[in-house]
């Protein structure tokens, strides 16, 4: 089980890179206070593993299902992909 779950996602102005994730800790059978912090903030608690964190996906019933684990690419970007490209890409979580 990771530590927190990333539900949605903020651009910056010009799209091209995450500014901002919506995220909550993963507690057993539920989630706890939705926060919002910057990629950056999530980027270094993944780079000193103080934190893991994964993507999760509302369903159409409104139940919730575990996407993928997010890593850090270079201290910046997040991505659930390993290829190590330098951008943001944590698949098609809804923006707020």
């Amino acid at each position: 089980m990771t530590d927190f779950c990333i539900t949605r996602v903020r651009y910056n102005s010009d799209r091209t890179h995450i500014s901002y994730v919506e995220v909550s800790e993963n507690l057993p059978k539920k989630f706890g206070t939705k926060r919002t912090v910057s990629r950056g903030f999530v980027a270094d608690l993944i780079r000193l593993k103080k934190a893991t964190f994964s993507t999760w996906i509302e369903q159409t019933d409104g139940t919730w299902e575990k996407g993928a684990d997010v890593h850090e690419v270079e201290g910046v970007y997040l991505s659930t992909d390993r290829n190590s490209k330098k951008r943001d890409n944590l698949g098609n979580l809804p923006e707020f």
